[in-house]
């Protein structure tokens, strides 16, 4: 009876296997992580009528990936954090600021539909964060100032790759540019005290091109050796939004340098 039952249950999982096929996919991923540096200035009516200049330094990681089996579509990722010191005009009070930002996007790409081996051209919807936290070093009733908003933006690039001999490169230009979205700033008559005791905050509202107008673009070069690949390039960032009867503006560029990490990640499928 037992070696009946045996006889059965081995038979059934032969079966299975010969139903079912295992398949192994890999995907591939691309993360990118640089270092920036550069100068950056700045206007902030809520701390200051003057503007102010200084340099900054910032650490981003960047991640591109097709996005599931559709084809022709990708999505990419990034995120950083950037520290910068900035003086008025006579050197006479500085500005300490504090920076996050991160955005997730999809776009499709273009490459099979242009007729050009290496040459791609993609367009998509991407969804930005920003946070800018400034502190003004001589003022008492207003020493800090904080800028947030969602941002909906449009994400544009154009790449052109070719190979060497043991080598391959990568030409990319990318740009960005605000749509509509969320944004946060202080009130007008705000003062340390009332931001400390709770009394008054700031003012969440709408923002599109009438209000709020972010551009950045970046061009970079990527070199595939042997055992590594590396990226050189440069970026500008320019950012003037308003609010509460109080402007604000930033304008950054730097120079990148980064490291680029191509890996695959296997996918285990069952085929019936």
């Amino acid at each position: 009876m037992k070696k009946g039952l045996t006889a059965i249950l081995l038979c059934l999982c032969s079966m299975c296997v010969c139903a079912q096929e295992v398949v192994y996919e890999g995907r591939l991923h691309e993360d990118v992580l640089s270092v920036r540096w550069g100068g950056i200035r700045q206007y902030d009516e809520y701390l200051s009528p003057l503007k102010y200049s200084g340099q900054f330094l910032a650490l981003q990681n960047e991640w591109w990936q097709g996005l599931g089996e559709v084809r022709d579509w990708q999505h990419v990722g990034k995120v950083k954090i950037q520290g910068a010191r900035l003086f008025n005009p006579a050197y006479t009070n500085a500005i300490y600021a504090l920076g996050a930002e991160g955005g997730w996007g999809v776009h499709y790409d273009f490459g099979r539909l242009t007729g050009v081996n290496g040459l791609n051209l993609f367009l998509g919807p991407y969804l930005d964060f920003d946070f800018f936290l400034k502190e003004i070093v001589q003022n008492v009733n207003k020493p800090f100032s904080a800028d947030a908003a969602i941002d909906l933006k449009a994400h544009l690039g154009l790449q052109y790759a070719f190979s060497g001999k043991q080598t391959s490169y990568r030409l990319r230009y990318t740009v960005m540019t605000s749509l509509l979205g969320m944004q946060f700033v202080p009130e007008y008559g705000q003062s340390y005290y009332e931001v400390s005791e709770g009394i008054t905050g700031g003012t969440i509202g709408f923002c599109s091109l009438h209000n709020r107008l972010t551009l950045r673009h970046e061009l970079t070069f990527d070199m595939q050796f042997k055992h590594s690949a590396w990226r050189i390039g440069v970026e500008h960032e320019y950012m003037r939004h308003n609010m509460n009867n109080l402007g604000f503006q930033r304008e950054q560029v730097c120079l990148v340098v980064g490291a680029v990490f191509n890996y695959k990640t296997i996918i285990r499928r069952m085929l019936k």
